[in-house]
């Protein structure tokens, strides 16, 4: 083929074109409204956001099940409820307690906060990677054990006496953070429905519980011996702790239900046409 039929061809078909670029030229150009892609992005985008309320509904029923399968355990076996849940440590169900609280702690480090607020999603996200590196703390480092001579890692590396010290810090620091999420992060995320005020109550009530739970069992360490003695039979450090923990947890399912029933209301909102509702 000589050069000028090469080029009365290329006159008449037109320039070669690259067939992905052509379909994707194509795909580009405006369909009808039934075709636009808007609603396949928003269901995505609400897809995405159902698994982030899963998470932090997951951390809840987590938070359920720490202290109620160690209670389950004691009485289906017939054994005395332990004085703390730390305690369970030195238990058959030693293997569910660590266990039950690294889930947590990747549950909680990857938490992304809800918020419209930069700063709250911030605080969100820090709180929750705090408390996540303390549960870590607490599964990894336990309290002192009494009548076992064997050591964890942790233990033979720095002591029993130190792993029981910074199993303490740990702990407070992990229940401080699930105070900080009732009584100031969960409360400035609320969002702006029917039964907003009373959403806060429970929240800062939830709250005033951990509040309450971790100043008894400060307060339990420096009771007199016979004091303890007595008092000890009831297991109040056992109660204080799963109490604390199930106050937040409901805290937080609370906080997750009213997200899915509002992000639910917006989606089918943008779906009908309607402006949507901001959260």
């Amino acid at each position: 083929m000589t050069v000028r039929q090469a080029m009365r061809k290329r006159a008449r078909f037109g320039p070669p074109q690259d067939t992905i670029s052509a379909q994707g030229a194509a795909m580009a150009q405006p369909k009808g409204p039934q075709l636009q892609p808007e609603n396949s992005t928003g269901q995505a985008s609400h897809q995405l956001v159902v698994s982030f309320l899963t998470t932090g509904r997951a951390i809840a029923l987590l938070g359920l099940f720490l202290p109620g399968s160690m209670l389950a355990w004691s009485l289906l076996t017939g054994s005395s409820i332990r004085g703390s849940l730390s305690e369970y440590y030195y238990t058959p169900v030693r293997d569910l307690m660590v266990g039950t609280l690294i889930t947590m702690a990747l549950f909680l480090w990857s938490y992304r906060g809800f918020s419209d607020r930069d700063d709250d999603l911030r605080a969100d996200r820090r709180v929750g990677k705090i408390a996540g590196v303390a549960a870590v703390i607490i599964a990894f480092a336990p309290i002192t054990p009494r009548n076992d001579d064997r050591c964890t890692l942790v233990q033979c590396i720095i002591g029993d006496r130190s792993a029981a010290f910074i199993h303490s810090i740990g702990a407070s620091v992990f229940f401080i953070c699930l105070a900080v999420f009732c009584l100031v992060l969960l409360p400035r995320s609320v969002v702006s429905s029917d039964g907003a005020v009373k959403r806060v109550k429970i929240y800062l009530t939830c709250g005033w519980i951990i509040v309450a739970a971790c100043a008894f069992i400060a307060v339990w360490q420096f009771l007199p011996a016979e004091i303890i003695f007595v008092l000890g039979h009831f297991r109040p450090v056992f109660w204080a702790e799963a109490g604390a923990i199930v106050a937040f947890s409901c805290a937080w399912l609370v906080r997750g239900r009213a997200l899915e029933d509002a992000i639910n209301r917006n989606y089918q909102l943008s779906r009908a046409g309607a402006a949507p509702t901001a959260p």
